[in-house]
């Protein structure tokens, strides 16, 4: 039987989701390796909660996304999600080719158009009290939401381990590069405690981290980049006014969920993003690892030359949202503060492709923030590209030269170089 190993990131997102697409299919002996125990904390996928959808401009993600909510089944809150720009023309065209592309699908149904104050308020009462929302211009989806990111990649592990796949952690297991013969022929995977595991295929799924490991081959495609995220820890009274709100998501300013019932948390992120210049900045091992690698810098524990804390203006964007959208919580701590990670290709576009070098290695990255909305059916489309077969190996997703294409999703169009920025501890 074809032993099919991922040896980079199975503890994130695409790893996870593989080896349970692959043990589904029949395949054993799957031995799935990472620095931390799975669900690994570095994953971006390791959270509170993260945004379920599917309004896409590029009808490829808008199929992909509709499957995938299928598959989420119960896994997911259709809490509704209120998505605006405050003025964005591009975002506003963006709006309608997905609109279209759910209509194709027949799902326009779940749509509404948002224009304005009453229209907001309509579907997110408590926003009243927000003097930022009078110019807001977008849409409501009733069948969009969420889902407890953070529970899904345990349950897939878990599921992926009782049909037999092993998930090994720490120096034994931890990607330090590739064992390459004097015939240039791969031989294994090097890890930190100096060996070197071998397996009949390979499938790199490192997230962020994939420039780093094959700086040569991913760093033309692939680039480190990370938004800032935090949490408000509400009171009863709070809590209260806020459960049950839909996704808030503002464009220009930021993004917030409805808050946890246990813990009273709720998870705000920023809407800027952050990247890296060069992908062998030896201060990265202090910000990033494997798979969506997501750096904790609240503690002030690193003092061995690693950036310390979060980009100064990205805090104060995230209390610039809380101050314009939600008032009444404005001035309360955030709490674990972090940057969350992920490998950006230019256009947007997966990057699953066996490696131009070897044959038995396969490379699965390039989320561009929105990975984890697929989780339950991209390790089908890897399992497929490692079967050679045409839905995973798709003329989008082949490694090689790109154009730049904007996200509307982001209407900053800087990324900036975040060894530039002014940084600060929470």
């Amino acid at each position: 039987m074809l032993t099919a190993t991922d040896h980079s990131t199975p503890s994130g997102v695409l790893g996870i989701s593989t080896a349970f697409h692959l043990a589904k299919r029949g395949y054993t002996k799957i031995t799935c390796i990472d620095k931390h125990p799975v669900p690994s904390p570095e994953s971006a996928g390791n959270d509170l909660n993260k945004i379920i959808r599917a309004e896409y401009e590029e009808p490829l993600y808008a199929e992909m996304a509709v499957e995938a909510m299928a598959a989420w089944k119960d896994a997911y809150w259709e809490a509704g999600r209120l998505t605006t720009t405050s003025g964005d023309v591009e975002y506003e065209e963006n709006l309608r080719l997905s609109y279209k592309n759910l209509n194709r699908l027949g799902l326009a149904d779940t749509i509404e158009f948002i224009n304005g104050r009453d229209d907001v308020v309509k579907y997110c009462p408590i926003l009243s009290a927000s003097p930022a929302i009078d110019t807001w211009k977008g849409q409501w989806n009733s069948q969009a939401g969420w889902a407890h990111s953070r529970a899904a990649m345990e349950r897939w592990a878990s599921e992926a381990r009782a049909m037999g796949v092993k998930f090994l952690s720490g120096a034994a297991a931890t990607m330090s590069g590739l064992e390459i013969d004097q015939n240039e022929q791969l031989v294994g995977v090097r890890v930190e405690s100096g060996d070197v595991l071998s397996a009949d295929r390979y499938i790199l799924c490192a997230g962020a981290a994939s420039p780093r490991l094959l700086p040569d081959l991913l760093s033309p495609v692939l680039r480190p980049v990370c938004t800032l995220v935090g949490h408000l820890e509400l009171t009863d009274d709070e809590y209260s006014q806020w459960k049950g709100i839909p996704v808030i998501d503002n464009l220009e300013l930021g993004y917030a969920f409805e808050p946890e019932h246990e813990t009273r948390s709720m998870k705000i992120g920023g809407a800027h993003r952050y990247g890296r210049r060069t992908a062998t900045d030896e201060r990265m091992d202090h910000t990033w690892n494997t798979d969506n690698g997501t750096a904790n810098f609240a503690s002030a524990g690193d003092n061995d030359g690693g950036m310390m804390g979060v980009p100064k203006e990205a805090l104060e964007g995230l209390r610039r949202f809380i101050s314009a959208v939600m008032p009444g919580l404005a001035g309360k701590p955030l709490v674990g503060a972090r940057l969350c990670w992920d490998a950006d290709t230019p256009d947007g576009h997966f990057l699953i492709d066996k490696s131009p070098r070897h044959a038995e290695l396969l490379i699965a990255s390039g989320g561009s923030q929105h990975a984890f909305k697929m989780f339950p059916v991209i390790g089908g489309y890897i399992a497929d590209a490692l079967e050679g077969k045409e839905r995973g190996l798709r003329p989008e997703w082949r490694h090689g030269p790109r154009s730049e294409y904007r996200d509307a999703m982001w209407p900053d169009d800087e990324i900036k170089n975040i060894e530039d920025v002014e940084m600060v501890v929470v």
